[in-house]
This record gives C-alpha cells, structure tokens and sequence, in this order.
C-alpha cells in the first residue's frame, strides 16, 4: 500500500520537507506556520437548491392548472354538434 505525504518546500534551502514539519531537517531552520486552506462557501449547493425549488414550484403550478382545467372539462355539459344544412 503506497502512502502518499503532503510536502512543501523549504523557504529557505528549498527543499522538500514533510508539509507540517516546524523545523526544517536540512537547514535546521524554523519555518513559518503552514497557512491552512479554507475551502469557501461552496454556492453549488445554494444553486442546487434554487433551481430545484424552481423545478418544484413549477411542477406544482402546472399541476393545478391542470387539475383546475380537467374540473372544467368535467363539468362543462357535451355541446351538440351542428346540423351541416341550416333548416330552411
């Protein structure tokens, strides 16, 4: 099984060392605080949300203005179709 290390470079030997190390095992140096990285806000996941919601509400408005449509039809009474020769 292979382990794999984070390392950083020596600011001032420049080379390879560990990447927490606090002194440097060539030069023998303190080294500066390694600089955490902040990962940001991630906004995918507020995009994911908005655009799901979207989809959801018009879904839903379609929905009922369909349903709303087929009470029509339902309750409208049959028209009778048109005679093609009008009585004279």
């Amino acid at each position: 099984m292979v382990i794999t290390m984070h390392t950083r470079i020596c600011p001032f030997c420049k080379e390879e060392i560990h990447g927490q190390a606090l002194v440097c095992r060539y030069c023998s140096r303190d080294l500066p605080p390694v600089k955490l990285r902040r990962r940001k806000n991630s906004s995918g996941w507020l995009a994911a949300i908005t655009v799901a919601g979207i989809i959801a509400g018009g879904a839903a408005f379609l929905a009922v203005e369909f349903l709303r449509e087929r009470k029509n039809w339902l309750t409208e009474p049959p028209r009778r179709p048109e005679s093609q020769n009008p009585p004279d």
